[in-house]
């Protein structure tokens, strides 16, 4: 792979940005650039459209993952067998052999927690574009000096290995691999930065890995404070975060630690869940997405703005947290023979109260009326007050509570602290 647009890119990108003005400028001018050039590419954005001026695209009709993947074969700006793609990532996934491609495309499928698999279809070009922003956004140092990086992954990537050079070495480590040989080949490699989900971040410090890194980033699941605490306890170190789905790269990390929204490359608009508490699912339009076109399309997760600035000074909005998907919330009976929605995030500070001992936890809804709550370490006397407050609060009828032993083991399925494990009927 050509070098020149990876290093292109990272030279181009702004490290931070001084105004909201500088921000919106820049956006409005790449998203008409943009929207002419992907009208005129896809079929299924052409008819979206129809009746919207360009200058229109803030309103343009939302899309999701269910409409892109119905649309996928009239979606694409490029003319592409989809059933092939689709055949030849499956057959990534289970040979492990993630260097072919289609047509000189990389497919990858996403890891289809929320129900449904995503796919994601990339070319030479957006991969270069790609690594040369990642660079730019999360490497520490000079891109011409030696990184030794270490990357935890479900399934390794054309994208990934795009990044690498003489000077920048990535060692991938299966998540479909057991975990015992993949920690001592970590041992073996000692990467200065690693990247991983919470989930084997957790896991190594609970084996009290004897590896010091000089940066540690978490992706692919949702960071919570708890683990996020212990993590930097034990590594003495920030873990920065990148969050990333199969439609983009969406927010990275400061110096501080602090997610900022990659503002530079998309534009997020917001659906407010609780405007007054700063949370909202994200509606992005990615500017630099051609192939596979990500205009207005509604995320499940819900994020919370960052209310305070950064001390680094960035214009690019901060994030404080990740609370969980849409999914995720929690469906109970009320009083009033209705029901109740219960974001993850009340679920949680309702299972910490429980013990100031806690020390990781799975919530998981099974019923209408019936929550599995795995704490670890075992504890006896537990406090239920932040339960009762929540049930009191919200006018539930109070469901089963059932404590069970911690049972997680890190693996290649995601780890969701907080999920609901029964579909709802909204005719109930």
């Amino acid at each position: 792979m050509s070098k020149f647009m990876t290093l292109w890119t990272f030279f181009t990108t702004k490290k931070k940005f001084n105004s909201r003005k500088e921000i919106e400028r820049n956006q409005e001018k790449k998203m008409l650039k943009h929207v002419k050039k992907i009208r005129n590419k896809s079929k299924f954005f052409s008819m979206h459209w129809d009746g919207f001026e360009d200058s229109q695209w803030r309103d343009f009709p939302l899309i999701d993952k269910s409409i892109m993947m119905e649309n996928l074969q009239d979606y694409l700006t490029v003319n592409l067998d989809i059933d092939n793609a689709k055949n030849l990532a499956l057959k990534a996934e289970k040979t492990r052999d993630f260097e072919q491609k289609t047509s000189g495309f990389t497919v990858g499928f996403s890891s289809g927690t929320s129900g449904s698999r995503g796919i994601h279809i990339v070319s030479k070009s957006e991969q270069e574009i790609w690594a040369g922003y990642m660079l730019a956004r999360g490497l520490d140092g000079s891109i011409f000096g030696k990184h030794k990086i270490g990357l935890f992954l479900r399934a390794n990537s054309n994208t990934y290995e795009s990044i690498g050079s003489k000077n920048i070495k990535f060692q991938f480590y299966d998540l479909m691999r057991p975990l015992d040989d993949l920690v001592k080949e970590l041992n073996e490699n000692k990467p200065e930065v690693l990247i991983a989900p919470p989930s084997i971040l957790r896991y190594l410090v609970d084996i009290k890995i004897k590896l010091k890194f000089r940066k540690i980033v978490s992706t692919a699941e949702v960071l919570t404070s708890l683990d996020k605490s212990l993590i930097e306890e034990y590594f003495e170190c920030i873990v920065h975060q990148l969050y990333s789905s199969t439609e983009g790269e969406i927010a990275t990390t400061c110096e501080f630690g602090t997610l900022h929204l990659n503002e530079d490359i998309m534009v997020i608009q917001k659906e407010y869940v609780d405007k007054e508490k700063g949370q909202f699912f994200p509606i992005i339009s990615d500017f630099k997405r051609i192939t596979q076109p990500i205009i207005r399309y509604r995320l499940n997760d819900i994020l919370v703005e960052k209310k305070e600035p950064c001390p680094c000074n960035d214009a690019r909005e901060g994030i404080a947290e990740i609370i969980g998907r849409q999914d995720d919330v929690f469906i109970l009976k009320n009083k009033n023979d209705g029901f109740e929605m219960i974001i993850p995030d009340l679920i949680r500070r309702a299972v910490l109260r429980l013990s100031g001992e806690i020390q990781a936890y799975m919530v998981e809804q099974i019923s209408e009326n019936e929550i599995i709550i795995q704490i670890q370490p075992d504890i006896n006397d537990l406090n239920f007050a932040g339960f009762d407050e929540l049930w009191k609060a919200k006018n539930i009828i109070e469901p089963k509570l059932k404590i069970i032993p911690y049972t997680f083991v890190p693996s290649a399925i995601k780890m969701r602290r907080i999920s609901r494990k029964f579909d709802f009927n909204h005719n109930n």
